[in-house]
């Protein structure tokens, strides 16, 4: 399975929520492999800290094509992608060949404007390969917020599929970085490894789950205002 993260919006957590998908799914015994194809090569360099071994990186900042993925993968059963942001060409190639989209969010207006110019784009991509997966997934949620708890309300206006588990904000996500692991090696029994934990699990149910038919595009100019306005009164 071809799973890429993307987002045209920078700062949202693809490389965080992809690597500990990654890392989950090796403590489940899959063979994968992380292509890092931003150029900044984030997760490249999470790799190199301590000689971090949890899994294979390999930094391709080049554009990918479906040849270059065939190529690459035909020795692991899954490929995860984290593609760098503000980059239309490269998410409408990964939307050819990818099995499953996962758009990270974090629940704030910036983040919903943002993906709201980016959701034609990918009714568009669903044209192209009709068995494309796209899941909208809350990260960095507040805990204890009305926003946080709002937030799933708030993105109703997308009629898009949004991925049940949501990823918190938490101390334990920036600390296992900059250790050189996952959450899951950092801090084995806390809440963001329960969360990645739910996380890996919903993934793993989508590669059996049959694709629903793509939602209609049917959401007015205001609509993300308007959801904010409720969640603020």
């Amino acid at each position: 399975m071809i799973i890429s993260f993307v987002n045209q919006k920078g700062g949202v957590g693809k490389t965080t929520t992809s690597i500990n998908l990654a890392a989950g799914l090796i403590r489940r015994d899959y063979n994968l492999l992380y292509v890092d194809a931003d150029p900044q090569g984030s997760a490249s360099q999470w790799h190199s800290v301590e000689n971090n071994q949890a899994f294979e990186i390999l930094h391709y900042p080049e554009p990918l094509h479906r040849a270059d993925i065939e190529a690459l993968s035909q020795d692991y059963e899954h490929v995860i992608i984290d593609a760098p942001p503000a980059n239309h060409d490269l998410t409408s190639a990964l939307a050819t060949f990818s099995d499953l989209l996962i758009v990270p969010i974090t629940p704030s207006p910036l983040d919903l404007w943002a993906y709201s110019e980016m959701q034609v784009d990918i009714e568009d991509l669903r044209m192209r390969n009709p068995e494309l997966k796209v899941h909208l997934m809350i990260n960095r949620k507040i805990p204890g917020t009305r926003l946080g708890r709002e937030a799933r309300q708030a993105m109703d206006v997308f009629n898009a599929d949004i991925l049940k588990t949501e990823l918190c904000q938490r101390v334990a996500y920036i600390e296992s970085l900059i250790s050189g692991v996952s959450v899951i090696q950092y801090e084995p029994k806390g809440k963001a490894a329960l969360e990645i934990d739910a996380f890996c699990d919903e993934v793993l149910s989508l590669m059996v789950e049959k694709k629903p038919e793509a939602a209609e595009v049917n959401f007015h100019e205001n609509s993300i205002e308007s959801a904010f306005a409720q969640m603020v009164r």
